[in-house]
Parts: structure tokens; C-alpha cells; sequence
């Protein structure tokens, strides 16, 4: 991977999030080793006071060809001050499973030979 950048938006930055997301993205490369870049945000979109913290993942991965964009943000996901690493992990776990179906999807695609039902070659008679 040429390319990889973690960017957090409406939070502080975090070493042990930012290092389990570099793991993550590395990981990949086992799926797809033709990753030429990596781009992943993380965020809280907003403060809400009824369905606490919420977070958004957004992972752009370019490959050859096409760029896979991923985005995860749970719909609610109430959590307390214990809970919110292990609430961040888990958005960030859903979002890079996502993303290595993408890759699995994108790798099956590249490969010669299953790119569906082979073309008949008429024979033509001299």
C-alpha cells in the first residue's frame, strides 16, 4: 500500500484506534494485493443527548481500475464512558468487514477466467 492516512473528525485523536485501524488496513493487502491507497475517517457526526455517542467510519480504498468507498455509522448505539472503546471498535470492526467483502468481491472480478460465461467462437466451414 503506497498510501495510507487516518483523519478524525469532531474528536480527539487516538494512538491504541489509530494503531487498530493501521492493523485492519493492512490486512486487507491479504485480501487484495493490489491496494494502492488507503484513506480512513472516523468521526462524530453530531452530539445526540437521547441515543448517545455515535460514530462514523468512512474507509476510500483505490485499486486499479475503481475505488471502493465504504461508510458504516450505526443508527444507534447507546454507550456510557466504559463503553465507548468498545463501541468505536466495534464500528470500526463492521466497517473494515465491509470493506474486505468489497476487496474479496472486486479480487474475484480481476481474476482471468471467471469473468462469467465464456463467448462461443462460431466455426466457420470452408
Amino acid at each position: 500500500m503506497d498510501h495510507f492516512e487516518v483523519t478524525f473528525r469532531n474528536m480527539q485523536s487516538s494512538d491504541w484506534l489509530e494503531k487498530d485501524i493501521r492493523a485492519r488496513a493492512e490486512k486487507l493487502e491479504t485480501y487484495c494485493p493490489a491496494i494502492v491507497s488507503c484513506y480512513v475517517s472516523v468521526g462524530k457526526p453530531h452530539r445526540h443527548q437521547q441515543n448517545g455517542k455515535r460514530f462514523d467510519v468512512h474507509i476510500d480504498i483505490a485499486v486499479p481500475g475503481e475505488e471502493i468507498a465504504v461508510s458504516h455509522s450505526p443508527h444507534f448505539r447507546k454507550v456510557n464512558e466504559d463503553g465507548l472503546r468498545k463501541d468505536i471498535r466495534a464500528v470500526v470492526r463492521d466497517a473494515f468487514a465491509a470493506a474486505k467483502r468489497q476487496l474479496q468481491d472486486y479480487a474475484k472480478r480481476r481474476r482471468p477466467g471467471v469473468k462469467g460465461h465464456a463467448a462461443k467462437v462460431a466455426v466457420a466451414r470452408t
